[in-house]
């Protein structure tokens, strides 16, 4: 785990989701990537996780921040500018493919009468339902896609659910199609949060959100100090404050390290033009 200050300290990894979401999937592409040995717990809510990691300085969080087709995920940026700790912050960023798979016991999709699946995800697979299975398909809408898979016990071979690969690898069933998604390209962000350091690395991105100070030009004295010290800006998200109201929330991320001279001179030269500052993190994008 390079980029990290002791990170042997994490004893506990909370992601989002029932068994099989792409955040535990993304949770295993961290614990892989970082080589990370911990207890895992996974939670419903966002801000359930959010608020455990706040609590626990042994423990990091996987939470999605945003889906490529349906935009910028509020439950999360909200809690995180809202959380209690200060010390939370973005530890690493992934961009993970979100492929909703066919799945079922049966090894021969033309057998396939039946489906098993959360309204959600029959939506996203609109398309590929409508096209490629029987017309008369039997559809039976289920909560989350733990149950889906948990029900499928109870029908014959013919019945078939849409999860993802991990659905699969956790209740042994055989993937009839990898991808049937509507959008075939469709992937989320996902992020890595705790009370941890980084270190500066090639692929370091700093993140911090702000609102500006109501006076004309801001936004051009904000960008102005990055464009003299040569930082590129990569993204610029503006939501509505939870904080208070008509005000908006400026989620900036741009290159390098806040323990970089010219990115921390950066930072310290934009908060004459701003009323409410959050740094978000410094953190290696994977």
């Amino acid at each position: 785990m390079s980029n990290f200050v002791h990170s042997e300290k994490i004893k506990t990894i909370a992601y989002l989701g029932t068994a099989g979401s792409f955040t535990e999937m993304a949770k295993d592409y961290f614990c892989e990537k970082y080589s990370l040995q911990a207890y895992q717990m996974p939670f419903r809510k966002i801000k359930e996780i959010i608020s455990y990691v706040e609590d626990d300085r042994d423990a990091v969080g996987i939470i999605p921040v945003e889906n490529a087709k349906e935009g910028i995920i509020r439950e999360t940026n909200d809690n995180l500018i809202k959380s209690s700790n200060d010390n939370i912050k973005i530890l690493s960023e992934a961009i993970l493919p979100s492929n909703n798979c066919l799945l079922s016991k049966n090894s021969e999709i033309y057998n396939i009468s039946g489906l098993i699946a959360p309204a959600p995800a029959i939506a996203r697979c609109q398309e590929y339902i409508k096209t490629q299975l029987p017309m008369h398909l039997n559809i039976i809408n289920t909560a989350d896609t733990e149950e889906a898979a948990r029900l499928l016990n109870s029908y014959n071979l013919t019945y078939a659910i849409i999860g993802t690969k991990k659905t699969a690898e956790i209740y042994n069933l055989n993937i009839l199609n990898p991808n049937i998604n509507n959008d075939k390209d469709n992937h989320t962000k996902f992020i890595m949060i705790g009370d941890f350091e980084t270190e500066p690395t090639e692929h370091s991105i700093s993140s911090v959100a702000i609102s500006l100070a109501d006076a004309p030009g801001n936004l051009y004295n904000i960008v102005k100090e990055f464009a003299q010290r040569n930082i590129n800006i990569t993204y610029i998200h503006a939501t509505p404050s939870k904080l208070e109201e008509n005000e908006y929330i400026l989620f900036l991320d741009f290159a390098g390290h806040i323990k970089e001279e010219n990115v921390h001179d950066a930072v310290e030269n934009i908060k004459p033009h701003i009323k409410y500052y959050r740094f978000m993190g410094s953190y290696e994008r994977i």
